[in-house]
């Protein structure tokens, strides 16, 4: 949970700066991140995650590394789909969001702190996928954030990316900016207490680069087969690719 490349909007700051203020974000917001989570996409977040689990290709006995991982709520999806003889690492920069993660431990998960951009200890080819929820928005360098879960995955192993994303067509737009530059940042201002998390929010999306760039990136880091599809009417977009 850095923060992308490609400058500055809605004079939200950028560089080593901005990942320090978004840091401190989650860990202001971990306590109620998931309860606004559920809320501000109406439960749909919990599908998602299948479809990120699906996008995977894991399987029973399978490593997964989810990046990002909050509060863990993907992180624990991987966990029961690759079961009791499976393993994953959930890794993110703020300690308040691991924090909260490990409240709800699980036998075949482990939780650190670290960059995704730069994974240490993490040896190459050692997981079958590597997935990324919310967080690549928040990735100051996207290159080095798919070089790392290239690297990390097997040969074959899938890389994952669901992302919030700007709706194409005039409808889901219309929506998009009415709950996302209007009614989440109060809801969240009001659940978390923290109007700036929640403004935030719709700034970093408008950043955030478009999906067919999202799909060349992963492409020069290692990965083919890059597809991705729009969900929820163009307001979250999935993207996956297979290591070579």
């Amino acid at each position: 949970m850095n923060q992308e490349s490609g400058g500055s909007h809605g004079g939200l700051p950028s560089g080593a700066e901005r990942a320090r203020l978004v840091r401190e974000m989650f860990d202001r917001i971990a306590g109620r991140y998931e309860l606004l989570n559920k809320i501000m996409t109406a439960g749909l977040n919990r599908i998602w995650n299948r479809k990120v689990i699906r996008a995977s290709g894991l399987r029973p006995g399978d490593r997964a590394l989810d990046l990002a991982c909050g509060t863990g709520s993907l992180t624990r999806d991987l966990a029961g789909k690759v079961g009791e003889r499976g393993r994953v690492l959930g890794v993110d920069f703020s300690r308040e969001m691991l924090a909260a993660a490990k409240r709800r431990p699980a036998p075949n998960v482990e939780y650190r702190l670290g960059d995704a951009t730069e994974l240490e200890g993490v040896e190459s080819g050692s997981f079958e996928a590597a997935t990324i929820a919310y967080g690549a928005r928040n990735i100051p360098d996207l290159d080095a954030l798919f070089g790392e879960m290239a690297r990390a995955v097997v040969p074959g192993g899938r890389v994952v990316c669901l992302e919030i994303a700007r709706p194409g067509s005039r409808i889901p737009a219309l929506f998009y900016g009415m709950w996302f530059d209007r009614v989440v940042p109060w809801i969240g201002a009001r659940v978390s207490g923290d109007a700036w998390a929640y403004s935030y929010l719709p700034c970093s999306v408008k950043e955030f680069v478009a999906p067919e760039v999202l799909s060349e990136i992963m492409r020069r880091n290692g990965l083919r087969h890059v597809r991705w599809q729009r969900l929820a009417g163009g307001i979250i977009t999935l993207h996956s690719g297979t290591k070579r």
